[in-house]
């Protein structure tokens, strides 16, 4: 079969199984062979398929993810959400729309030590939630600004998404790391100044708080974030200073989050072995997509595809930068309804060639695109943080309630956006001074 038409006939094929219900990893499996099969004959399919999962999975590059992920399960045992909010609490709380706002600043640290949305958005709806609500908070405000607040994990390294990013790209993992802080405190400080506005404009919101804390009890609380200072400066101080690469400073973060497990922890062995357990199911998951997902590259490179979308997208008439906008928002439909993992193994390969041809740097559009997927997860129908939130909220608020919540997020997500595309020094001035 002509390489073109066999490469439109497995993206076909990919609609279709996803439609069916079909784990994305096995669609994209699936397809990626019967495209290989139909250009290059069984002969050829057979070898790779015998050889192409070692070969894929057998790299060292892939352990830090594991690692980041193992780091950020114990650390949340270890009580640094809860740390967090404390301390953002005292600082913030006395302003109106404080408790949103310490949110914001709890679920930053928070991220500083985990590179899980999810796991963020969890632990700051069981601390948040009710404090705002006992204060007297709209449910819309206290459920959107955890859900949005959640979102920073994603941004604020260690990211495991910004890992992912570098796995499928080649891009460095180093650099895409600290790459995404300076991005990450900028979300947090435009959802921090939108809160506030937010509440200045509807009052009723966020009632006035009689939270009463002096300031010696202000700077007393900063001891208790000693376990997140350590975490971030031993992961990102190690990268950043090149004394670690970032697979090694995953293994010295996993062991600093043990030791705080064990400091902290009442239940030192049940929090280990879920740690490990959860670990193990996510790196699970992980592999088999990206084994599967290299068939499917596999697919597009004997297609032609990538190459093909390349030429017609580099004569357009267009300004570079308007392709990329262009290629942006492909991922907001896209965010919708695949989860974020499977968003980036499925069109990274097709459209990062087209970015690297039209010379934009690739640390600057991982961020952009990382920026997207944090819109994608407060976005219906399928934004996780959402269904997080009504998962440990059953009885206590309607799905559109939280979904209306985020509405405000979103537009801060999206000015953001337009800041990073518009100056991306704010992007890549701090990779630029790493040793």
């Amino acid at each position: 079969m002509e390489p073109l038409s066999a490469g439109l006939l497995m993206i076909g094929m990919l609609l279709v199984l996803l439609v069916t219900g079909l784990p994305i990893a096995f669609s994209l499996g699936i397809s990626g062979i019967i495209c290989v099969f139909f250009v290059t004959g069984w002969t050829t399919t057979y070898g790779f398929i015998s050889t192409l999962p070692f070969n894929t999975s057998a790299s060292w590059v892939y352990v830090v993810l594991p690692l980041f992920v193992l780091m950020g399960m114990l650390s949340n045992s270890a009580g640094i959400g809860k740390h967090a909010f404390t301390i953002a609490n005292y600082w913030v709380g006395k302003i109106r729309g404080g408790l949103a706002m310490a949110t914001i600043v709890a679920c930053s640290i928070f991220g500083a030590t985990s590179g899980s949305s999810i796991a963020a958005a969890a632990a700051m709806c069981k601390l948040a939630v009710p404090e705002m609500r006992r204060y007297g908070y709209s449910m819309k405000l206290a459920a959107g600004s955890v859900a949005g607040g959640g979102t920073l994990s994603v941004m604020i390294p260690p990211s495991g998404i910004l890992v992912i990013y570098g796995i499928i790209t080649e891009e460095s993992i180093g650099e895409l790391l600290i790459g995404g802080l300076i991005p990450g405190l900028v979300s947090a400080l435009i959802y921090m100044v939108g809160i506030y506005i937010w509440c200045r404009f509807r009052p009723h919101v966020a009632p006035p708080s009689d939270l009463e804390v002096s300031w010696k009890m202000r700077f007393a609380s900063l001891k208790d974030g000693y376990g997140a200072v350590v975490l971030f400066g031993v992961v990102m101080g190690g990268i950043y200073t090149g004394i670690f690469t970032p697979t090694e400073a995953g293994a010295f973060g996993a062991a600093a989050a043990l030791l705080l497990l064990l400091v902290h922890s009442k239940s030192r062995l049940r929090a280990l072995t879920e740690g490990l357990s959860e670990t193990a199911k996510v790196t699970c998951m992980f592999f088999t997509i990206v084994i599967c997902a290299r068939f499917f590259t596999l697919g597009l490179t004997v297609s032609e595809i990538p190459k093909s979308l390349v030429a017609l997208l580099t004569n357009l008439d267009l300004h570079p930068q308007v392709i990329i906008l262009m290629i942006l928002a492909v991922y907001l439909p896209l965010g919708m309804f695949l989860d974020t993992v499977s968003l980036l193994f499925l069109t990274l390969p097709i459209i990062f060639p087209v970015v690297q041809e039209l010379g934009f740097s690739g640390i600057w559009f991982g961020i952009l695109v990382t920026k997207m997927i944090e819109v994608s997860l407060i976005t219906p129908p399928l934004g996780l943080n959402v269904y997080v939130i009504k998962g440990l909220l059953p009885g206590e608020v309607e799905l559109n309630t939280i979904f209306r919540g985020c509405v405000p997020f979103l537009i801060m997500d999206l000015l953001t956006l337009l800041l990073l595309f518009l100056f991306p020094q704010i992007i890549l001035w701090l990779p630029s001074t790493m040793k």
